[in-house]
């Protein structure tokens, strides 16, 4: 079976930043799965979130949250740095022993098998 990797990276900016962050999480998330693991990306919510046209930001944050908690590892998209939310992601992934990657080499070296 595939391993899981949760994409965490930042999202909420103004629109035209917001649209960026999304097309970063997604370019990366195709990445890792091309080498071969299972992906869940938090920004796939806009969708949800355009559909049912009132969530607020603790739906989006409580939909992803059980994902991480559930995975193998945490990728981490590059820009992430200014996100409380990314930090959040990382103190939970690492409360919840599960390992957090910033480079995708290390991430297929760890974790590949």
């Amino acid at each position: 079976m595939k391993k899981k990797i949760y994409i965490a990276g930042k999202l909420n900016a103004p629109a035209v930043e917001y649209i960026k962050n999304i097309h970063r999480m997604l370019d990366y998330a195709r990445r890792v799965r091309r080498i071969g693991f299972s992906v869940y990306v938090p920004a796939i919510d806009v969708l949800l979130g355009i559909f049912e046209g009132d969530l607020e930001y603790s739906d989006y944050f409580g939909n992803s949250q059980p994902w991480l908690a559930v995975s193998d590892a945490v990728f981490v998209v590059p820009g992430w740095e200014g996100s409380e939310g990314v930090k959040r992601e990382i103190e939970t992934a690492k409360e919840l022993g599960i390992p957090v990657f910033y480079d995708l080499t290390a991430l297929m070296n760890e974790l590949h098998s």
